[in-house]
């Protein structure tokens, strides 16, 4: 078995054994009884594991920050020093969408907009903010002014840099814009303190629509709502949707949503707690986990309607059978490429050899002999002793093997060492018919029984032209797709095989087995 066909026959096992497996838990998932407080349960313990993830990036980025910037004088460094140190940490990290300076006298913000940068650089006692759009080389694109700020009002920012941001602790809010593309911004806000003493604001925005690929078990339901506690007990809850039509249904599902964590305040003693609810029509599953009081988030609620909760679990088990058939169909396709192949191997070349004229013949008999030409004086005609000697003919078969082996080539009967016309007149006297078509009849009738007739009529041309007024046989040689072995007697009488290739101008045999394996396995593999 060839190495293409072993490794497309593993393969196709491998897709198999995939197919299998995901059957097995196809029947397995489909046996159980769905359950909205179980499917709920196993989700928002998912999500914990990705939201932690989030907020231990979220810290990373807090302490380079907060190190950085307490070494600047934030109302007196230039707008391109911190419009180049916060460009290429926001670069650097796929989640950050912009970040916010405020200082004692003027503000910084920064956003990353597509494959654009909004920047402004502005005295806090401005009504009206100057923004400036830049290209990703941080060149000037256009500027526009903007009667409100979008992202956080000031006197928010002030608020909470008295009541909340004294202790050192990180402080997460929402924006209230009225625009629907910045309505799911989430910030996490946090001071630093300068060398001379002076406090600083820091905002690190968040667009939570694109938190996806941390938070991909639980965007797969149609609409979950997720609500942050913080330290002080504040509930955020970041809205995603740009469809206006549903703001309303998740603000009212906000309200149910408090009452939970009221009562998971009161009654609860703010431990892990599962809830329901009726809104819509429909139930509502609720589920409050802790998250050990990490960057001012302290626990966090997720909730999802019973019926969006069975659906998605309902569509895991489509996807197992969907693999079951997707993995069979790639084993199928592997199978069917490999046999392709290996049916191709089997079948004569594609390359029609045909009679070379007499002309081409003469011109590559006075260039004598290379890699992929050979002449021998006789197929069985021994010129020395002058008689028949039968050990010629496999002489001519070790040609044959040799081109065969290699690149192919074009073997010279009747045709001597020295590029003299001999003819085939003395090979014809030793037969039983003194004629060319005997001739071809038992060169065959040797080629067949060394080779085997497919060989033969596969990757052998002959022809019989006549150069000087006499008839020599020209053997056209195909490369094989399979090597070629000589079976001849040895000293002991024993038949042995052996492994012939073209070196050169001469045919050489190899005989360590090692060699050969090696040969093979590069050659015809």
């Amino acid at each position: 078995m060839s190495m293409t066909k072993k490794a497309g026959f593993w393969i196709s096992i491998f897709f198999i054994i995939l197919a299998i497996a995901s059957l097995f838990r196809y029947f397995n998932q489909k046996d159980r009884d769905l359950y909205a407080d179980e499917i709920i349960t196993h989700t928002s313990l998912e999500f914990k594991k990705d939201l932690k993830a989030f907020l231990a990036n979220v810290g990373s980025i807090t302490n380079t920050v907060k190190k950085d910037v307490s070494l600047i004088d934030v109302d007196r460094v230039s707008q391109d020093s911190l419009l180049t140190y916060f460009s290429q940490l926001i670069s650097k990290d796929q989640l950050l969408k912009g970040i916010v300076l405020l200082g004692s006298r003027r503000n910084f913000v920064l956003i990353h907009n597509n494959n654009s940068w909004i920047v402004t650089h502005s005295p806090l006692k401005d009504t009206l903010i100057n923004w400036k759009r830049l290209n990703n080389k941080l060149e000037p694109v256009s500027k526009w002014t903007d009667p409100y700020n979008y992202f956080m009002e000031l006197s928010d920012l002030n608020s909470i840099k008295v009541s909340y941001l004294k202790d050192g602790k990180n402080v997460w809010k929402t924006a209230k814009s009225k625009i629907p593309e910045y309505r799911d911004l989430l910030f996490n806000v946090f001071r630093t303190t300068s060398t001379d003493g002076k406090i600083n604001i820091v905002v690190l925005m968040y667009k939570t629509g694109e938190l996806g690929s941390r938070f991909n078990n639980v965007l797969s339901f149609e609409q979950p709502l997720v609500t942050m506690i913080t330290l002080n007990d504040d509930e955020i809850t970041p809205i995603r949707t740009k469809d206006t039509t549903l703001i309303s249904r998740y603000e009212k599902l906000s309200e149910n949503v408090a009452d939970v964590i009221n009562t998971w305040h009161t009654q609860h003693k703010e431990q892990p707690h599962l809830y329901h609810f009726e809104e819509y029509g429909k139930t509502y599953w609720s589920r409050i986990d802790t998250i050990n009081e990490s960057l001012g988030i302290k626990a966090y609620t997720l909730t999802i309607a019973e019926e969006d909760l069975v659906k998605t679990a309902s569509s895991v088990e489509d996807a197992y059978l969907y693999a079951v058939v997707m993995f069979l169909l790639f084993a199928l396709s592997v199978f069917m490429v490999t046999f392709r192949k290996y049916n191709q191997q089997q079948k004569p070349p594609k390359t029609e050899l045909d009679n070379i004229p007499p002309e081409k013949i003469l011109e590559a008999i006075k260039k004598g002999e290379t890699e992929h030409i050979e002449f021998k004086s006789s197929l069985r005609w021994d010129y020395r002793e002058e008689k028949v000697n039968k050990a010629l003919e496999d002489v001519i078969l070790k040609s044959i093997a040799a081109f065969s082996n290699a690149k192919g080539g074009k073997l010279f009967i009747g045709v001597s060492d020295d590029m003299q016309i001999l003819g085939l007149q003395p090979d014809f006297d030793t037969l039983k018919k003194q004629n060319v078509d005997y001739f071809e009849l038992h060169l065959r009738k040797l080629i067949n029984n060394q080779f085997g007739i497919r060989f033969s009529n596969s990757y052998l041309h002959m022809q019989f032209p006549v150069i000087d007024n006499k008839t020599i046989c020209v053997i056209q040689v195909l490369a094989s797709e399979d090597p070629l072995y000589l079976k001849v007697k040895n000293n002991q009488g024993h038949m042995v095989e052996k492994f012939y290739v073209r070196s050169g101008n001469a045919s050489q045999e190899i005989t360590s087995l090692q060699e050969i394996n090696e040969y093979v396995n590069d050659r015809f593999n």
